[in-house]
């Protein structure tokens, strides 16, 4: 009974991969993942290894370890900031709203697509681009690919 009132917690990434039941059973798309994450002070999808969306609606992020733990400073180096990510396909779709603010075209994104061997924009869960990091492709699991249709 307990647990029906308080509920549980729902692994939303695991292992750096979206679940896509998990986000569609929690009334979750991309977009307001990756805004739960920027109020954690994450800005790219990439350095996360585990997401908890917790009862109460707030969630809990693991990194991967390569993105956590040990600072610059501690090192004594000088890095480079990073740019923060842009969302330019979600669900099997391209954000055109997106690529403009980039100032970056449809042409440009299929170019790039192509090259990193993706052929088809629907066979992409979400695509992230940053002018440091490039393109961050995931496409859709293999035993998930029934899920991406739009009804």
């Amino acid at each position: 009974m307990k647990k029906l009132l308080k509920g549980h917690s729902s692994l939303i990434i695991r292992n750096g991969e979206l679940d896509i039941k998990q986000m569609k059973k929690n009334h979750l798309e991309i977009e307001q993942v990756r805004t739960m994450l920027r109020k954690q002070g994450v800005f790219i999808l990439r350095e996360v290894r585990d997401l908890y969306l917790e009862p109460g609606g707030d969630i809990s992020v693991k990194l991967h370890s390569k993105a956590g733990s040990v600072t610059p400073d501690m090192l004594d180096l000088n890095p480079r900031d990073e740019a923060p990510s842009t969302l330019v396909i979600e669900e099997g779709q391209i954000k055109e709203e997106e690529l403009r603010s980039v100032k970056k075209s449809k042409e440009w994104l299929l170019e790039g697509l192509q090259k990193r061997n993706y052929k088809k924009i629907e066979d992409i869960l979400y695509g992230e681009w940053s002018e440091t990091d490039g393109f961050y492709i995931q496409p859709y699991p293999k035993e998930n690919s029934h899920i991406h249709q739009k009804t």
